[in-house]
């Protein structure tokens, strides 16, 4: 039992559609949220906490992102997905490292989640090793620090010839040879691996983590492993999460592989439910989004990965009325470069309005926040989290309401959303706890790890970088060619991409 806590007087933003409670009492008991109200009484032994000055939000829900690009931040620039990926997971001279410096990656994107107000992550992690090591020292980070996460257990089995369209006319024989002979994971192999991780940590920390399925992207998976997969999350209950149609490129392979989009595959393969993320969903036609709103599932929108690797603009407004759930997230440490939700969260309330000047279409602050809580706890498949009500879990970012960006308080959501930064996340409460008070972390020594972490980022970015650039110097001049090819195809009839308004010279 947890001593209760009771927060009094504050501004209780509950959803993003609920007016604000100003002078408002929030009642925590055993983690859950026991009552909201005005002048709450106070259970015998509770902490009282002043809220005067305070505003209480629902914790966010960063809904994808990858916490093994943490050691990447800035890295990159300009260069399409494609190439960025020769780059930051490349064919040849790929790091192999410790369990504690996955640790420390995971620690590093922790801290600046949790400082930005996020109480849940989906951590879609990327290990091409597969070895049990990698999830093992991420999910251990976000244990003890107290955060909630669903980590996926990320699988692929196509070869690169499979995944990628023109590959075999434009990359060299030899090349071609030398990277098949690096042997994929067997697909009893990825499905142990997965077992092991599941029996492992789902469920672990009283439920705060978890094990999602994580198969990287219809072109690189087999029919066969994604079908398997499609009947654990159907057994289990469980997410998936998967990256669709990012990129032209993307769309393009669909077309080459099977004759049809990507989603359109998925449709056929069964996958289609409401038990998958798709994350991205850029490319997609307006039959996609049909068949994504007819089932119920997600999508993950991640609108600073997306501009500065150039991919394209989410049809977020298309996708909502269509009834398919959008969450807001950051992506990868080195696209997006920061775990920062607040960032994610301003630029998906602002973005939308270019596409058209029809102001009653506008997506804005209130739809970015309700992407952001509710959105983001459906596509992790979590019920009790988002929002703030009675019997909900006790998730709670306390903001500082004398930050200059809320003076004066006209409305709290909209003032989040273009007026403040994350530095106005004051405390982080998970599960009733706080894991964050006046924005010094509770449950680790906070300045021997950030030490750590800079010692051993350090180490990657001397040892491990030059590595990784050299072996991507070998594919990148063809990897370079089947960019430009595919972003130069033309699309068949019926597959024509659901338009989106030209950003400058983008298109």
């Amino acid at each position: 039992m947890t001593r209760p806590i009771l927060i009094q007087n504050a501004v209780v933003v509950a959803d993003a559609h609920t007016a604000p409670l100003r002078g408002g009492d929030i009642l925590v008991r055993d983690g859950r949220i026991a009552a909201i109200g005005k002048n709450l009484a106070a259970p015998e032994g509770a902490e009282i906490i002043d809220g005067t000055r305070l505003i209480a939000i629902p914790g966010f829900v960063n809904a994808h992102m990858h916490s093994n690009e943490a050691f990447e931040q800035g890295a990159y620039d300009n260069l399409p997905l494609e190439p960025w990926l020769a780059m930051s997971y490349p064919p040849f001279g790929f790091p192999e490292l410790s369990e504690r410096a996955h640790y420390l990656r995971g620690m590093l994107c922790a801290l600046e989640s949790i400082r930005s107000g996020v109480t849940t992550l989906q951590d879609d992690l990327i290990h091409p090793s597969a070895t049990p090591e990698g999830l093992d020292g991420t999910i251990s980070a976000y244990r003890d620090v107290g955060l909630r996460a669903r980590v996926t257990v990320s699988m692929w089995n196509a070869p690169m010839d499979y995944a990628l369209p023109f590959y075999e006319e434009i990359v060299p024989a030899e090349l071609r040879a030398r990277i098949a002979a690096t042997p994929l994971p067997t697909d009893d192999a990825l499905l142990a691996l997965f077992e092991r991780h599941y029996a492992k940590w789902h469920g672990q920390s009283d439920g705060r983590l978890g094990i999602a399925l994580g198969p990287c992207a219809p072109q690189r998976c087999s029919p066969e492993l994604l079908q398997a997969l499609n009947r654990i999350a159907a057994e289990r209950d469980l997410a998936m999460h998967m990256h669709v149609l990012e990129t032209k490129t993307q769309a393009i392979t669909g077309q080459v592989l099977f004759g049809k989009t990507l989603v359109r595959h998925l449709h056929d393969l069964g996958l289609l439910t409401e038990r998958l993320t798709m994350n991205h969903a850029i490319w997609l036609t307006e039959d996609d989004i049909a068949r994504m709103g007819a089932v119920g599932c997600s999508v993950t929108h991640n609108p600073l990965s997306n501009l500065k690797l150039g991919s394209g603009v989410c049809p977020v407004r298309a996708l909502r009325l269509a009834g398919v759930n959008v969450a807001v997230a950051t992506d990868g440490m080195a696209t997006s470069d920061t775990a920062d939700q607040v960032e994610a969260l301003r630029l998906a309330a602002m973005l939308h309005k270019i596409e058209s000047f029809d102001t009653s279409t506008w997506l804005g602050a209130k739809e970015s926040f309700e992407m952001s809580t509710e959105s983001g706890a459906k596509s992790c498949r979590i019920g009790d989290i988002g929002r703030l009500a009675p019997e909900m879990r006790a998730d709670i970012a306390l903001l500082d309401a004398d930050h200059l960006g809320f003076q004066p308080l006209h409305d709290p959501i909209r003032q989040l959303c273009f007026s403040v930064n994350s530095e106005a996340v004051r405390d982080v409460l998970i599960d009733g706890a706080f894991v964050m008070r006046a924005r010094r972390m509770t449950r680790i020594d906070e300045s021997a790890i950030r030490a750590e972490i800079a010692a051993e980022a350090e180490r990657f970015r001397i040892e491990a970088i030059p590595k990784m650039a050299e072996g991507a110097a070998i594919l990148r001049p063809y990897i370079d060619a089947i960019h430009a090819r595919a972003t130069a195809q033309a699309l068949k009839p019926g597959h024509e991409v659901l338009r989106v308004p030209r950003i400058g010279n983008f298109s």
